[in-house]
């Protein structure tokens, strides 16, 4: 089995943690969108190819809490190459405990920025991709986001406005397209409005000491967006476990009437003095189970 690459060395910033007092879903991407160069180097990718790694679809899981102060390292590895694409599989290291506190597994494509399309892989970057292929070690357990959504017995609703802006040049990578770490911004900014209507208000959570935590994302990217594009992002719950709500979101472009991306989400109540999972209480529960919408999203 290949080694895992080094692709990202640092630390959590107290600016990177969100009010649960843990690094923030957005963090974790921006981090491992800095490692992507040196990925794309270490898969023999140079300026001269005129390619780069363009992202389609993410499924990430999260395992720990990383917090201010924590060391961060990012490896990654190559799962699996075709002539345009490459499965990647990268892990978030607590540099410190050297536990992974999450894991990405990411469907690039080779996109070429001059001319806006896929491009087959060079074949000295193709051999080098699968010289560097690696089987993970021991089985995963199977993913939920991403998968079948359960068959719903009662009335559905509309999926509502949970988020809405504007994207700024800084928001985009430097071929002019809003980085992973934006997406996931506005889903994390989307999730604040359904927890309000579920009942869990700002007031309501730091009364009981409730928080919140991401436990997998599964991300699919369908069209590109870029500085000056109207966005709205619109939300609802899939499902309900006893202790984990499943979050839909549709990103769309309003300048071009595209749907973006589409989000599925498992996240979860958390006890912030224990800091674990708890069960939905019944009156959060009751009014989340009004908060269904239809999946897949239609377009």
């Amino acid at each position: 089995m290949s080694e895992f690459v080094s692709i990202y060395r640092g630390g959590v910033n107290a600016w990177e943690c969100d009010i649960m007092g843990h690094f923030n879903v957005q963090f974790y991407a921006a981090k491992l969108s800095e490692g992507m160069g040196h990925l794309g180097r270490a898969m023999g990718l140079t300026p001269a190819h005129g390619i780069v790694l363009r992202q389609r679809r993410n499924f990430n899981r999260y395992l720990g809490e990383l917090h201010a102060g924590d060391l961060v390292d990012i490896r990654a590895a190559v799962l699996a190459v075709d002539a345009e694409s490459v499965d990647l599989l990268a892990e978030v290291v607590n540099g410190t405990t050297g536990q992974v506190s999450a894991t990405f597994e990411v469907h690039c494509v080779g996109h070429d920025p001059a001319m806006d399309q896929a491009r087959p892989w060079p074949q000295d970057v193709r051999q080098q991709m699968t010289a560097m292929a690696t089987t993970p070690a021991g089985p995963s357990r199977p993913a939920t986001a991403g998968g079948p959504v359960p068959v719903q017995s009662g009335a559905m609703v509309e999926p509502f406005i949970s988020s809405r802006g504007m994207v700024a040049a800084w928001h985009c990578d430097p071929d002019g397209q809003m980085s992973a770490q934006h997406y996931y911004r506005i889903g994390f900014d989307g999730i604040g409005y359904v927890r309000h209507r579920t009942g869990v208000t700002n007031a309501v959570a730091q009364a009981n000491k409730w928080g919140g935590a991401a436990l997998e994302y599964a991300l699919d990217l369908l069209a590109p967006i870029g500085a000056g594009d109207q966005f709205t992002l619109r939300s609802g719950l899939l499902a309900l476990g006893g202790k984990t709500f499943r979050f839909g979101h549709c990103l769309y472009n309003d300048s071009s009437d595209a749907l973006v991306a589409t989000y599925d989400v498992i996240g979860c109540m958390l006890d912030l003095q224990a800091r674990r999972a708890m069960t939905i209480p019944d009156e959060i529960r009751a009014r989340s189970q009004k908060l269904i919408i239809p999946w897949p999203p239609s377009g």
